[in-house]
């Protein structure tokens, strides 16, 4: 059986790739490390137009990730006010694991969607593994609804082409 997503695209601009790739390099030092993802929804494509970093106050360690979330509801915030961006879902690292959302990840993605004040249908993720080093991680993107994940394409766009990107400077 085929699962269909209503998402069946991501959009990385190069902005949000960016900061994902230099904080990619933190998981050099044996811990996850992750944030949140913020853009638009339509015809089916996630527009990830801005990348978060994982807050002062994140917890990373070898097998798990929690962002700060002062820090992420500050970033959604600005990125609203900029642009009209909107929570779309969440990135992070695997150390060891494959680029796959774990059960713990799953579980995670599954409070989201039942949170009515958040009001999702669909949590974005992106997972990031060394590729064979942390200098040049490779990414994958899922999209996630009820209890399972469905792998999407995940494409590089230009900021040109997401013409109000911005980036996640702190």
């Amino acid at each position: 059986m085929t699962v269909e997503s209503p998402i069946r695209r991501v959009h990385l601009t190069a902005a949000a790739h960016a900061v994902i790739s230099r904080e990619c390099g933190r998981s050099q030092d044996g811990n996850e490390t992750g944030g949140i993802l913020l853009g638009h929804l339509h015809d089916g494509v996630a527009e990830v137009r801005v990348a978060g970093h994982p807050g002062p106050a994140a917890v990373r360690q070898p097998a798990f990730f929690l962002r700060d979330l002062g820090h992420a509801q500050q970033l959604a915030h600005d990125a609203f006010t900029h642009d009209g961006s909107i929570w779309v879902g969440e990135w992070h690292t695997h150390l060891a694991a494959a680029p796959i959302p774990s059960k713990r990840d799953l579980a995670t993605y599954a409070r989201l969607l039942a949170d009515p004040d958040l009001g999702f249908e669909t949590v974005i993720a992106i997972i990031a593994v060394a590729n064979p080093q942390w200098d040049r991680p490779a990414a994958y993107a899922w999209a996630c609804s009820g209890n399972q994940a469905v792998a999407v394409p995940l494409v590089l766009v230009t900021d040109d082409q997401c013409p109000t990107a911005m980036e996640d400077h702190r």
